[in-house]
């Protein structure tokens, strides 16, 4: 024990006597131990760590597919929930829940709220129990009472966190509901304020009813021991033996098992955590090069120090100890730093990350963390002290006692090994710059991606009308609202739509008039809009005319398509004219006559194709809830509040809500690939520096043991030319092999994270060309400037060296 207590001592006395190899391993280690670090804590945070419900493992949600319509991840009729139930043996419970929004009446004023309606056996399958009161019964959701449990947030903020809150009343859309709980401060599983009983939809009993209809998520727990391709499994047959009791085009439809944790973070995510977390993991071992290539040069140059010592006694594994206790103390020191670089970059991580990514607000250097990176800092010393300690081996310890002071036999062995390691360098290089490159790329592609619509100086603001029963009073209010915006100074013109953005295009029935082909299932948003969006946002129209007042609620019902669906079921015709109608040829439905056709809109993302779009005047199918575009002469945020008071006057019980620009929110859109190349892009230049500098240090060395020889060349001939392109080209040489390899292992890796990328090859020749020129380019300024001093020796000097 003592000899390891003063192995310890010796080495931190040895890294005191070295200030600059010191500074140097401790800055170039902390800087990758730490980035490791912060990206360990993300990944723990988003994937690794369980989920805060007993026995996690066993949650799933459950989805209806139409595999045949591309559909995978639908929602389900009440009825068939029910069915699955039923049926099934894996399950040991199923519920459902529908995230909504709820005009919350407070004294003086009205808040948008986002409320859950959600069946009482949730609380059960996810194992919570309120923090305070309680959570309502399946008596209390069949009997339709207006209960609710809020969550500790909402209580807090909007409620005060009174300590009377429990049986006080809120008023939501108009109708109180008493409060009987409150949610832990620590439940994240929706980031709902108010949670109800499910059946207190004014369509219950519809819904209740419905089967094949979409409405509702699904939440299950299965029995223990039970895997989800047994689930998957059970469920897939009772999914074959109901649809053989529906009608023929309702038919194909089946039942998609997906664990929680996989829901919460999804399968794109998960590749691109964990190729980030591989790709830092290469800065580290391209730092671990560096400073291997540095401890060797050094050990070599203390061989006569450790012949010495073997000379007075020391064995060949005293020495080794001594060499790996010195790469230890550095790793350990170098960990702690590396801790403080972690600690420095989580919250800058945390501030850029998208909005769908919440688990990551819940990163923490916990103890799994700092045992990580305790772990890591290990095995960084060791992979520091591991080549110098093999070469070590391969010395005669008594041979630099007895050779001149020209150098050691040890010095051939050692240039050879420093030069595999810059090979080794710049092969992890070139995989992180075409990985960072190839995602660039994408991003760019992205950015260029058109619309369908304009959105510079566009105002976007979510409506929440007044509480009207009758549809014409809603019609009425949204073209008193158009009114009073397009006469308000400073705008040039406004619209309103359901929601612009859209999150799917849910399946539906087609029956076109006079087609031989009958009714036609196709992925359809159907959408209420008046007539000015199209105009404000710079939609085209291609064919037809937009919707005018004549378009009233005593009209025929009128629609416009966009491109897309009369391609799909007018192909080859003018769809101008034309009739069809929701559902089957036996539906009720109305008809709706073509009027226009407008250009296709990315609603559902920039990387997602247009689905089909069909429009209906606002006047004839108002809906509750609209957005209102405003397309404005100047700065759009800074006639927010000018525009919500002009709203806000017509009808003080409606709300304006969601204020925010249009670019903006299609920003959004991008904030997921934005920070994921972010992020390799800073990893990938760390790692260019740090080779530049690897390709630098190794060529400096090998020119300060070469001085005689050098001396030699030129005397005999060579002249300063000669000596500088021997210098690049023994450069080259080592890069060049390393961007070889690295180039292979950059093809493997772009395969596997191929569904990453948006609109560029795996393969992209444009990429691996600019990266190899790129790093061919550092290459070359990293041996400049030693070969610029090489060239400069002075003959004589160099014959008398040493």
């Amino acid at each position: 024990m003592s000899g390891i207590v003063q192995d310890l001592r010796y080495a931190l006395r040895g890294l005191r006597r070295n200030p600059a190899f010191t500074s140097v391993a401790l800055v170039t280690l902390a800087l990758g131990i730490g980035a490791n670090t912060a990206m360990f804590s993300v990944l723990n945070a988003v994937l690794l760590r369980p989920l805060p419900y007993p026995a996690p493992h066993e949650l799933a949600m459950l989805w209806t597919e139409r595999p045949n319509q591309n559909l995978r991840e639908g929602r389900s009729a009440y009825r068939d929930v029910e069915e699955w139930r039923a049926r099934s043996r894996t399950l040991a419970d199923v519920g459902v829940f529908d995230p909504m929004t709820a005009r919350l009446t407070a004294p003086g004023e009205l808040e948008r709220i986002s409320t859950l309606r959600l069946s009482p056996n949730i609380f059960a399958i996810l194992g919570v129990q309120a923090y305070r009161g309680r959570v309502f019964s399946i008596q209390e959701a069949d009997e339709r009472r207006r209960v609710a449990v809020v969550s500790y947030r909402f209580w807090q903020s909007r409620l005060g966190g009174a300590d009377n809150v429990i049986g006080s009343t809120i008023e939501l859309d108009g109708l109180p509901s008493e409060v009987i709980g409150i949610l832990p401060a620590d439940f994240r599983w929706s980031d709902s304020d108010v949670w109800e009983p499910h059946t207190l939809f004014p369509d219950w009993d519809v819904r209740r009813g419905e089967r094949g209809d979409a409405s509702w998520f699904v939440l299950a727990r299965f029995r223990p021991n039970v895997t989800i391709e047994q689930a998957q499994g059970e469920l897939s047959i009772i999914a074959r033996r109901l649809d053989e009791q529906r009608i023929a085009s309702e038919q194909g439809r089946g039942i998609g098992v997906m664990p929680l944790s996989l829901h919460i973070v999804g399968p794109r995510w998960r590749l691109a955590l964990w190729m980030l977390t591989g790709a830092v993991f290469f800065v580290l071992l391209i730092g671990v090069t560096n400073i291997t290539s540095l401890s060797l040069a050094r050990s070599t140059g203390r061989a006569r120090e450790f012949a010495l010592r073997a000379a007075l006694g020391a064995s060949s594994g005293r020495v080794l100890r001594q060499l790996f206790s010195e790469s230890l103390v550095l790793a350990v020191l170098s960990g702690l730093a590396g801790l403080a670089v972690a600690w420095v970059a989580l919250p800058i991580i945390v501030a850029f990350k998208p909005a769908d990514l919440v688990t990551l607000g819940e990163v923490r250097l916990d103890q799994t963390t700092l045992a990580w990176t305790l772990g890591l800092s290990i095995l960084t010393g060791v992979l520091v002290g591991l080549v110098p300690a093999i070469s070590m081996t391969r010395w005669n310890l008594q041979a630099p006692l007895h050779e001149s002071a020209r150098g050691t036999s040890a010095g051939a062995s050692a240039r050879l090994t420093r030069r595999a390691l810059v090979v080794a360098e710049f092969a992890l290089a070139i995989v992180l710059l075409v990985g960072a490159g190839l995602l660039t790329r994408s991003l760019m592609n992205v950015q260029r991606v058109n619309p369908g619509f304009s959105s510079e100086r566009v105002l976007s603001m979510q409506l929440a009308i007044p509480p009207f029963e009758a549809t014409n009073q809603r019609a009425d209010y949204y073209q008193q609202v158009l009114d009073r915006v397009v006469n308000t100074r400073g705008v040039e013109g406004a619209g309103v739509i359901g929601d612009l953005f859209i999150n799917a295009s849910p399946e539906q029935t087609v029956t076109v008039e006079g087609s031989a082909r009958g009714a036609e299932r196709l992925r359809l948003r159907r959408d209420e809009v008046s007539g000015g969006m199209f105009e404000t946002l710079r939609i085209p129209l291609v064919r037809g005319r937009a919707f005018s007042t004549e378009d009233g609620p005593n009209a025929p019902r009128a629609a416009i398509v966009n491109e897309t669906m009369a391609r799909r079921l007018w192909p080859g015709q003018d769809s101008v004219g034309k009739r069809f109608k929701m559902g089957g040829s036996s539906a009720d439905g109305p008809w709706f006559t073509v009027v226009g056709v407008v250009g296709d809109v990315r609603r559902q993302g920039l990387e997602e194709e247009p689905a089909a779009q069909m429009f209906e005047p606002v006047a004839q199918n108002p809906s509750r809830l609209a957005t209102l575009l405003v397309r404005t002469s100047g700065e759009p945020i800074a006639m927010a509040a000018t525009l919500r008071s002009a709203v806000q006057q017509i009808d003080r019980r409606g709300l304006v809500y969601g204020v925010n620009t249009l670019g903006a929110r299609i920003a959004g859109f991008q904030a997921e690939r934005q920070f994921q190349t972010w992020l390799l892009m800073v990893f990938s230049s760390l790692a260019l520096l740090l080779a530049a500098i690897g390709i630098y240090g190794v060529v400096q060395y090998s020119i300060s043991t070469r001085t005689r020889e050098i001396g030699v060349r030129m005397a005999v001939g060579a002249d300063r030319r000669d000596i500088f392109n021997m210098v690049i080209g023994e450069g080259l040489k080592m890069s060049l092999t390393g961007l070889a390899l690295g180039l292979v292992g950059a093809l493997w890796l772009g395969h596997l994270g191929s569904s990453l990328l948006f609109g560029v090859s795996s393969m992209d020749p444009v990429t691996y060309v600019g990266v190899s020129l790129l790093l061919t380019t550092v290459a070359l300024a990293g041996c400049y400037f030693p070969a610029r001093r090489a060239a400069r020796i002075d003959p004589l000097a160099a014959l008398k060296y040493e």
